[in-house]
């Protein structure tokens, strides 16, 4: 398990791309019914289970390491359990010592300062953030880390200098297109949605066979309620996308669909919402259709 999966604090961005659904209804049905007292003994039951089987794991490595006789590996091992078992005094312990083992490896410095961040130690997070940047300027985890901890402390303009400047010191390496896309990220956050724009245009053109330049404005344009707009950059994005990954487009398109279909509606009861008409059978078929496949009409 790599430790760059161990961060216990999700991608920001991942926000814009939540769907509303009826899991919180579901739910509140399924608690008037009962269902939740009937499967809290098991669970409480497989919860203390695996927390038993964790602290088991975790004696003899904690005994080792009190030792001094731990390996890195073993070590590494002791932090992924400290971690799962919600232990992040201890994980921030044990991450001061191997962060400074492993000056090649910045996502162990990376995650320390989550942790700190998390525990409002805010100076000490971006002391370790800086550390990074300090070494690798143009690293992109460590700058989109840097960027939520500045955001959190309400410096938007000092987020926007530093990327702005990463992204002009990026041109023309790998790091461009991931430090552009975090910069128009903030951009649209701070309300700039014409530089955002441009970002991403700029993007879209130097990055050509890459869809998710062209994915970041459709989302953007969806918000603003261009929907021909963004069903277009979808359909773009789609080309230089694996086949999953245009699985997944076509079901961003066909939910942005039926959404503009409730809007239109008169009110929300689904009796409103009135049927096609069907084609006529000798009429010649104009090109075009639902979803990506389609034009880029609403």
């Amino acid at each position: 398990m790599p430790l760059g999966s161990l961060n216990p604090t999700p991608d920001p961005r991942a926000k814009r791309l939540r769907q509303l659904g009826l899991f919180g209804l579901a739910m509140a049905a399924a608690l008037g019914a009962g269902w939740w007292w009937g499967q809290r003994q098991p669970s409480t039951a497989a919860a203390n289970a695996k927390q038993t089987t964790l602290e088991r794991n975790s004696k003899q490595l904690e005994t080792k390491l009190a030792a001094g006789t731990a390996s890195d590996e073993e070590q590494r091992q002791l932090l992924r359990l400290r971690l799962a078992m919600g232990d992040q005094p201890g994980a921030m312990k044990l991450l001061e010592p191997l962060s400074d083992q492993n000056p090649e490896q910045p996502s162990l410095r990376l995650l320390l300062a989550d942790l700190k961040s998390q525990n409002d130690d805010n100076a000490g997070a971006e002391r370790e953030i800086r550390q990074v940047l300090n070494v690798q300027p143009l690293h992109p985890q460590a700058l989109q880390d840097y960027a939520r901890l500045q955001l959190k402390l309400g410096r938007q303009q000092e987020v926007m200098q530093q990327l702005q400047a990463s992204a002009e010191a990026a041109k023309g390496t790998p790091e461009a297109l991931p430090i552009g896309l975090l910069l128009a990220d903030v951009q649209q956050s701070n309300g700039l949605n014409g530089e955002a724009t441009a970002t991403y245009q700029g993007l879209i053109a130097s990055h050509p066979a890459d869809p998710r330049p062209m994915l970041a404005l459709a989302l953007l344009r969806h918000s603003q309620g261009d929907l021909g707009a963004a069903r277009s950059l979808l359909q773009q994005a789609k080309l230089n996308s694996t086949p999953v990954a245009a699985g997944v487009l076509d079901q961003v398109a066909a939910g942005w669909a039926v959404g503009r279909i409730r809007a239109e509606a008169p009110s929300a009861n689904a009796a409103d919402l009135k049927a096609p008409v069907a084609p006529d059978p000798t009429a010649g078929s104009e090109p075009g259709g639902n979803g990506l496949a389609g034009g880029s009409g609403a």
